[in-house]
């Protein structure tokens, strides 16, 4: 009996064991499962608990096991973020890698639903991958939505799309250099009508942002909230489309803010990279950029890649030139920045367009806009009215301050109605490659003036004046470049080109055989051009390449039987007899050029022959009466023969 109550016992402390050991191993790990090397969730919580726990609580404490180095997490449905500002596990030192697998984030709380970035951190680097917002939030306005429960997949609350923070942020006062980043790879938040005054794209503060794939961040922009907050961006591969604000909208102090305290760095940085694309759309009432403050002094913008900007919350006939909205709407430096840079790299492709000013160049200190070799470059005001402060640049540039073109397929920048640059302070430099200067008249693409082959520098009034003065090559002040250039509402420099720019009238021959021009003793001549219209002809090359030109022109004929052809040049009676192969006719030398300045003939060489010169055919009076065609085909060749 005793024996068989002992068994008994035993029996049932051996269940009651392993029911409570099967009830802890489900609640310990909650929703957080593991494959392979992937955790997989499905709750804002398990991010929480995978993340932002140190090793007293949360997943990894429960597990008896530190986080590791490197972790994989894939989102398995919509999550909420609990209200949180945690700082990530210190354990985390090298990559943190999401996959949202087209799935979305909300937040619980606006004020409190992020992962901070901090120096205990500082070399973690955070990808998210396939975050994608639901196509039913789109025509939100007030950001509040019925979102998942942060700790049960299967319940909602009343929660938020998002919160004044990003999901990852960097935390002021923790403004460490910061050798980390936040990547966003294939990201699509798209709330174009979201404008609570609260909701913000970006806030990685100090920490590197990267973009890699294809992304997609839309914005209502509402005074209060800044689209992003960052320090450094960069674009690194794929294409990247940042649209804020809806048409005309009130927006805080601008959609890229680069000038937030909590950097101990000296510089700040928004960067696209060769073969990315980058897409801005600003449709609120604020600048674009804001850049730099007394700790990061030197504001660096550069695209490398190509680069797009529609800037077209104010109206195109404002008047406001006070307003530095107004007249600085593609970036403002902040206070105690000390230098702006703005860098159109090599082969770089950049259209910038607003309804007002881009650059207030007294808000910028020294200003430094360089368009570098093969960049074409697009800028431009569709401002209406003929206001002074309302250009591509206005204001006063500080002393330092250029506009420097290098090798470039062409840099354009254009107003609607005042000139783009009238700033003795501002210096414009041609360097290295000499460029053409094209003048444009308003609102068409009639040229009123064009300056071939120029290099060096001038003052962004083109008249010469000030030190150092008009070092242009040749100099543009004594070929009227002050009353061509500085009235002009468009200035374009491109790249010198060579080109065929002419047709040259029909050469015809109409003699009979008993013309006294014919030797009795049947001696061949050389015929002049007698054709019933103008026999005239003129080559016209264009080569503004060079102030000397460097091209020569060849001739040979074709189809002609036994005619013989010839050419003979100005003042001369030596005649160079032609046939199918192409000979040398005329050197550069042989023309003239045109006038520096002139918009009909700068860049233009041109030689003029009579009827008894240039094409020639041969003849006598022992020919068969008829008519005899042939071709003469004209070549354009790079230098000289």
């Amino acid at each position: 009996m005793t024996m068989k109550n002992n068994k008994k016992i035993q029996f049932l402390l051996l269940f009651f064991t392993m029911l409570i050991g099967f009830a802890i191993a489900t609640t310990v790990n909650a929703d957080v499962t593991k494959d392979g090397d992937v955790y997989h969730i499905t709750t804002g919580q398990d991010l929480a608990n995978l993340l932002g726990a140190g090793n007293t609580g949360g997943y990894w404490a429960t597990t008896g096991n530190p986080a590791p180095e490197n972790i994989s997490i894939s989102v398995d449905n919509d999550i909420t973020i609990p209200s949180i500002l945690a700082l990530l596990n210190s354990n985390f030192s090298r990559t943190v890698d999401i996959n949202f697998n087209n799935h979305m984030y909300y937040v619980a709380d606006q004020n409190q639903s992020s992962f901070l970035m901090g120096t205990s951190t500082s070399y973690v680097s955070v990808v998210i991958h396939d975050l994608t917002s639901a196509s039913s939030n789109i025509s939100n306005t007030s950001g509040a939505a019925t979102v998942p429960s942060p700790t049960d997949a299967d319940a909602t609350i009343s929660g938020f799309l998002l919160g004044t923070n990003s999901l990852f942020s960097g935390l002021t006062g923790y403004g460490a250099a910061n050798s980390g980043t936040i990547t966003y790879d294939n990201v699509s938040i798209n709330y174009p009508s979201l404008a609570d005054g609260k909701s913000t794209m970006l806030t990685p503060m100090y920490v590197p942002m990267k973009f890699t794939g294809t992304n997609v961040l839309a914005l209502g922009g509402l005074s209060g909230a800044n689209f992003s907050t960052v320090t450094d961006v960069e674009i690194v591969s794929g294409s990247t489309t940042m649209t804020w604000g809806t048409s005309g909208s009130t927006a805080k102090t601008a959609m890229i803010n680069m000038s937030a305290n909590g950097t101990v760095n000296t510089s700040v940085a928004f960067t696209v990279d060769s073969g990315a694309n980058l897409i801005i759309n600003n449709h609120a009432k604020a600048r674009t950029f804001l850049v730099g403050n007394t700790t990061a002094k030197t504001a660096n913008i550069t695209n490398n890649g190509t680069m797009s900007a529609v800037i077209d919350g104010n109206a195109t006939n404002s008047t406001t030139g006070t307003d530095q909205t107004i007249t600085s709407s593609f970036v403002v430096g902040g206070t105690g920045i000390a230098n702006t840079n703005i860098t159109f790299g090599p082969n770089s492709v950049s259209n910038i367009t607003s309804n007002t000013g881009l650059i207030k160049m007294d808000n910028v200190a020294i200003l430094n806009v360089s368009a570098q070799a093969g960049s074409q470059t697009t800028l431009e005001s569709k401002n209406t009215q003929n206001n002074s402060a309302i250009r591509v640049f206005n204001g006063t540039a500080n002393s330092g301050s250029s506009l420097t073109v290098d090798g470039v397929a062409f840099f354009s920048m254009r107003n609607a109605a005042t000139p783009p640059l009238q700033q003795d302070n501002m210096r414009i430099v041609i360097a290295n490659t000499p460029l053409t200067i094209l003048g444009y008249a308003a609102n068409d693409n009639t040229v009123t003036a064009r300056y071939v082959a120029e290099i060096g520098s001038i003052n962004g009034a083109w008249d010469g004046n000030g030190t150092p003065g008009d070092q242009m090559s040749p100099p543009l002040a004594t070929n009227s470049s002050a009353t061509k250039l500085k009235p002009a509402f468009g200035i374009r420099f491109e790249l010198g080109v060579l080109a065929n720019s002419f047709t040259v009238n029909p050469s015809i021959w109409n003699y009979a055989l008993s013309n006294s021009i014919f030797p009795t003793d049947n001696t061949p001549v050389w015929l002049s051009r007698n054709g019933s219209g103008d026999n005239t002809q003129t080559f016209d090359v264009y080569d503004s390449r060079s102030q000397t030109g460097s091209f020569s022109l060849q001739a040979s004929v074709t189809g002609t039987g036994s005619r013989q052809y010839g050419f003979k040049k100005n003042s001369t009676n030596e005649v160079l007899s032609l046939n199918d192969q192409a000979q040398t006719i005329l050197n550069a030398s042989d023309f003239t050029a045109g006038t520096i300045g002139d918009a009909a003939t700068a860049g233009h060489w041109t030689y003029t022959i009579d009827a008894d010169h240039g094409l020639l055919v041969q003849a006598a009076r022992s020919e068969k009466i008829g008519t005899y065609t042939g071709s003469v085909i004209y070549s354009l060749v790079d230098g000289l023969e």
